[in-house]
């Protein structure tokens, strides 16, 4: 076994834990890492850091909650690069010796907000070559779409985007299984994160996905309907009848189905390099995604709910020998010290809180929205059953049961509420504030192709 090990970082963006067949879905989604969970620990409970990308992906990075790495929103007046006096993952790992590459399906996680420091080898969302440090992963039509990545990137209004999405799955999970088969002989050991967003709006999965599922394929306009009415969900403009959303689920599924087929297959390559079993593997998703689940009027806000904050999360330790499945609390922030200890103790063991886990969301998200009732940000704490989540202005909600189960609790003596307060209270209380928060660099206007990108997927309007 390698010492250190080499890690293998798979984020599966907007993949909701409810919609995994290893996690209780009826519908098989996710064979590939079913048969990964078979193996490896479970975790039945995991939380996000924050409910949407661009902050969680940093607080992985950096094993700092939003509130202490500063990276709470996307604004122009805001800080939006990850300050350089903090490092992050890739860095630490590259100074002890690792090889590092990432791929990047999402646009915030690259140069637009500083995640991409520390790889050798960097591919971002619009196939731009970010760094290279490999030149044999990547073909002539690779470099040809890097040299024009901002037409390629900018070409995102439909129906060009049914053909973008597939391709820049596959084009980035092509490079990333040729980057490991390169290194895997080398003395150095290796870091390969990669993030896919077949779980993210809008949805083109394949046709046999849909009948892998059982499920009816669609027709030449059905996709681009689908996601017309999806995004003006998204962007707050209409509601989804029960019709609607019944299809849209059935299209986010394929779409698992389709991204799981990815994940088998850098599985396969890892076992044919025969570095499988002494490699330690993370897979998780950084937050869920409602989708029509739960009125957007309501409190506490439909992205509080469990729905997005609970996502999957699984993990094989080298050479690790038996399965299990975890129910307790535990923290997607506390993956940063266990990739950097190489899976050598338990994730637990980075657990501040063994009996809670912390979230926290600072709102606005993006600049197409305005805080509601005054309130900046929320912060709540769960266990594997029951949610406290407070406001900045003192709003407060006690919930109880997970997924669409879960109910808002009425009671102020309701079950558990009391230790619920006091254990968010102490979390909030060791949170390190004076981090260096808000001294990142200040947010440029975005180049026209992350612009277009990101109003394609309801960040912006």
């Amino acid at each position: 076994m390698p010492d250190p090990p080499n890690v293998l970082f798979l984020v599966l963006d907007s993949m909701r834990t409810d919609r995994v067949s290893c996690y209780g879905h009826d519908r098989e989604t996710t064979p590939n890492l079913d048969s990964f969970a078979s193996q490896g620990t479970q975790y039945m409970n995991a939380y996000t850091p924050a409910p949407w990308t661009l902050p969680t992906h940093t607080s992985l990075f950096t094993g700092l909650y939003p509130s202490e790495h500063g990276i709470t929103n996307a604004f122009p007046d805001s800080s939006l690069r990850l300050s350089s006096k903090i490092p992050t993952l890739a860095e630490k790992l590259r100074d002890n010796g690792y090889r590092t590459a990432g791929f990047s399906n999402n646009p915030w996680v690259g140069k637009t907000s500083g995640l991409d420091r520390g790889f050798e080898e960097y591919v971002e969302w619009n196939l731009e070559i970010g760094a290279e440090s490999t030149p044999s992963i990547h073909s002539r039509i690779d470099r040809l779409a890097s040299r024009f990545h901002s037409m390629v990137g900018h070409a995102a209004r439909q129906p060009v985007y049914l053909l973008k999405r597939p391709y820049f799955t596959e084009s980035l999970a092509r490079r990333a299984s040729s980057w490991i088969e390169t290194v895997a002989d080398e003395q150095q050991p290796w870091f390969c994160f990669m993030n896919l967003m077949e779980a993210h709006s809008p949805y083109f999965p394949r046709k046999w996905a849909f009948r892998e599922l059982g499920l009816e394929p669609p027709g030449p306009i059905e996709p681009r309907v689908l996601n017309t009415k999806l995004l003006a969900y998204v962007m707050g403009k209409t509601d989804l009848d029960p019709e609607t959303r019944e299809r849209v689920m059935e299209f986010y599924d394929a779409s698992l189905r389709y991204q799981d087929q990815k994940v088998g297959e850098m599985f396969d390559l890892l076992k044919q390099l025969n570095v499988f079993e002494d490699t330690l593997i993370v897979v998780l998703s950084d937050h869920g995604k409602t989708l029509g689940g739960f009125d957007r009027t309501e409190h506490p806000p439909h992205y509080l709910r469990d729905i997005n904050t609970r996502v999957p999360l699984v993990v094989k330790s080298p050479s690790q020998e038996n399965n299990s499945i975890v129910d307790s609390p535990v923290e997607l922030v506390s993956t940063h010290e266990y990739i950097l200890a190489g899976g050598s103790r338990s994730l637990k063991e980075f657990q501040p809180d063994p009996r809670h886990a912390l979230f926290e969301d600072h709102i606005p998200h993006t600049g197409r929205q305005s805080p509601d009732d005054g309130v900046t940000y929320w912060r709540g704490i769960s266990t594997e059953d029951r949610k406290f989540v407070r406001s900045d202005t003192g709003e407060t909600y006690h919930l109880d049961g997970q997924g669409f189960e879960e109910r808002v609790m009425k009671m102020k003596n309701s079950r558990g509420r009391a230790e619920l307060m006091d254990a968010l209270s102490n979390r909030v209380e060791h949170l390190d504030q004076n981090t260096i928060a808000g001294e990142g660099s200040q947010m440029e206007d975005l180049e026209g192709d992350v612009q277009a990108q990101l109003e394609d997927l309801g960040y912006m309007k």
